[in-house]
């Protein structure tokens, strides 16, 4: 074998290397492993997230990918994780569902989650996250479904909630919320289910809510609503 090709064949085999390494990238394994050590602070569950591995394998636990062999899906629902939601989720940038409800996950939902511009379902519902709502989930224009109940969140519900033109679900229920439902939610002609019960929300129910044309539920029992409850076609109304 002359030099030339000798050469030739060591760059195809450094080329082939090159293609057998996670086509995740560096970025995504990074970002996984922030996440592992964020959510699981004791190793104890996501021990299968490992730094040399390949999460497109179906070796990382709960992690699945798309064609690309890109990350779209982290389903750890009730896992007994007890860390905190980690900013470098962000770097998931073709992320479409995160499922981290039924855990015990405290802290606050970092504002960097609204940099997911796919993700069309959020499960953070039962855990024991706290502080506010982040405003910046309104510029998640693919979201869908956004389940935030059964937490201690605290504060108003973001206004900025009327800008989730695709979402049809929205849970609050059984949290600390205070303030006055925001009118921007009449805003999101395919909700349909919409539960906001159990917090402490005051004033009036907005008369553009109530005539949402794809809503099916609407719950907002004890609260400390006032005023006149708007007609419509509603389910479970009450305050």
């Amino acid at each position: 074998m002359g030099f030339s090709n000798f050469f030739i064949f060591l760059l195809l085999i450094a080329f082939s290397s090159y293609l057998m390494k996670p086509s995740c990238g560096n970025a995504e394994i990074r970002a996984l492993m922030d996440i592992r050590a964020s959510l699981d602070p004791e190793n104890k569950y996501l021990s299968s997230w490992v730094s040399d591995g390949d999460p497109c394998s179906g070796k990382f636990d709960g992690v699945a990918c798309n064609e690309h062999r890109k990350v779209v899906n982290i389903s750890l629902q009730s896992k007994g994780l007890t860390g905190k939601v980690s900013p470098a989720v962000a770097e998931l940038k073709c992320l479409s569902g995160l499922y981290l409800h039924y855990n015990s996950l405290t802290g606050e939902i970092p504002k960097e989650i609204a940099n997911l511009t796919e993700l069309t379902d959020l499960y953070l519902n039962v855990n024991n996250l706290s502080g506010i709502i982040p405003p910046e989930i309104g510029s998640m224009a693919r979201l869908q479904v956004l389940q935030l109940c059964c937490n201690q969140f605290t504060g108003s519900i973001p206004k900025e909630m009327g800008f989730l033109k695709k979402l049809s679900v929205l849970t609050l229920q059984y949290n600390r919320l205070t303030g006055q439902i925001p009118e921007s939610l009449g805003n999101l002609g395919g909700l349909r289910r919409l539960y906001l019960s159990f917090n402490r929300l005051s004033g009036p129910i907005p008369v553009r809510l109530a005539n949402v044309p794809q809503l099916e539920v609407l719950d907002v029992q004890n609260n400390t609503l006032s005023g006149v409850v708007p007609s419509g076609e509603l389910i479970s109304l009450y305050s």
